[in-house]
């Protein structure tokens, strides 16, 4: 398998309900494609008790029961525009997207089918580097100036991601080219352009050779050192403080390790904007919304009760950051029972300081300051706080890490400690797989 695999959801859901609320404090304004093994895919959550959370649920269609409202009765106000409804067809599901057409974005490139035909070697296996739910990737060469389709090896390498546009996730796919294809940010994946023609749908990105940090983290082979997961931690945050700080904040309602990509210095891109949703206006704290994510990773309050704040985003950053000190999977149920959740079985020991090194990813050898260490454990807690309104908004997450950042020397003492045998624990012996 490659280096690329974004991911999407097959679930098809009914019109996504904005709520009013009385305001949460107010949050600071101010390969995409992935190159990897499939991730967990989205799914709808929560799963039917047995179900297989690494699946996504099948199709289903919601009958609304509410009574319908008087013509006297004032309708409540929204706090977005619904998307439109896309054509249903019947015994086919919702078309996500028309045959053929062009998308007005100046930024981006409308390729031919042809091109990217041409620039895959026709979508060859051998150029295939990913593959999952949401279809295929390929890799392929393009001219750096004009993007016209060139030999391998010539020009510069991208991204192809093939989907299904009859599906749901040709739904997902639009969604993403409607974010992408507006932002520019050195922490978020470039869309280069798009391909929209005989019923095939093609979005075509830039191409980021180390993959994604989930493969760095959970792969046999040598690990990432600690200034790299650092490196990494703070340049994720700086893509989603700037997402959730645009001028329409924009929750992005997926983060997770597969969707953080790294090109070949380990700089760290945000991927996948299937999901991605203008945050509330007008002084609302939420929007309400069918619940999608990935298990694991979706805050408590959202697979509770579909609200979705800004705020959502900090819980997966949370956990994210949690696997980056532990090297582990949110969800493994290869682990012991009492360790398959990440958040639940870790969250504990993160508030004794003196047992936190039983969860430092071996591959670490010990090599971390050991205060850098005691200060995330504490800003992992803070994100992962069951109240929203009580996680620290991203730009808070930012600066607290590049405060850990200076943190270069072990104090003596630590050091002492250390070499009294009291390393980390966290070796195969118990058991703990990744």
């Amino acid at each position: 398998m490659g280096n690329f695999c974004p991911n999407g959801s097959s679930s098809v859901g009914h019109e996504e309900i904005p709520v009013s609320t009385k305001p949460l404090p107010a949050v600071k304004h101010g390969k995409n494609p992935v190159n990897q093994k499939a991730p967990p895919p989205v799914v709808v959550m929560p799963p039917a008790r047995g179900s297989n959370p690494k699946f996504p649920a099948a199709e289903t269609r919601t009958v609304d029961n509410t009574p319908r409202q008087k013509q006297h009765e004032k309708k409540p106000r929204s706090v977005e525009t619904p998307p439109s409804k896309p054509v249903e067809k019947q015994g086919v599901g919702k078309r996500a997207v028309p045959p053929s057409g062009k998308i007005v974005t100046p930024n981006l490139k409308m390729f031919t089918l042809t091109d990217l035909m041409t620039a895959t070697k026709n979508f060859r296996p051998e150029s295939m580097i990913g593959e999952g739910g949401f279809g295929q990737v390929f890799k392929g060469w393009v001219d750096e100036e004009t993007l016209s389709p060139s030999r391998a090896g010539v020009g510069i390498p991208i991204a192809v991601k093939k989907s299904n546009p009859d599906s749901a996730q040709g739904l997902h796919e639009w969604q993403a080219m409607r974010f992408l294809g507006k932002f520019h940010h050195p922490n978020l994946v470039k869309l280069l352009g798009y391909c929209w023609e005989e019923n095939q749908f093609l979005l075509v990105y830039e191409f980021l050779p180390k993959g994604s940090l989930e493969n760095h983290l959970f792969s046999k082979g040598d690990g990432l050192t600690w200034d790299t997961r650092l490196k990494i931690a703070i340049e994720a945050a700086q893509g989603l403080t700037f997402l959730h700080n645009s001028e329409k904040s924009v929750i992005y309602r997926d983060f997770k390790a597969s969707n953080i990509l790294l090109d070949s210095n380990f700089n760290a891109k945000l991927s996948d904007f299937g999901l991605a949703k203008h945050g509330p206006i007008n002084g609302y704290s939420h929007v309400t919304t069918r619940v999608m994510g990935t298990q694991g990773y979706a805050a408590p309050e959202y697979v509770a009760t579909g609200h979705l704040y800004v705020l959502s985003d900090v819980y997966g950053f949370g956990v994210v950051l949690l696997e980056l000190l532990t090297g582990l999977r949110a969800l493994d149920p290869n682990r012991p029972s009492a360790q398959q959740n990440l958040v639940e079985w870790a969250k504990p020991v993160l508030t004794q300081k003196k047992k936190i090194q039983k969860l430092m990813d071996p591959r670490l050898e010990n090599k971390y300051p050991l205060l850098a260490v005691s200060k995330t454990a504490a800003l992992i807690l803070r994100c992962l706080e069951a109240d929203p309104k009580n996680r620290p908004p991203m730009d808070d997450v930012l600066r607290e890490l590049e405060i850990v950042r200076t943190i270069r020397e072990q104090p003596k003492e630590e050091k002492r400690n250390r070499n009294n045998g009291h390393g980390s624990p966290h070796v195969r012996k118990t058991g703990r797989t990744r």
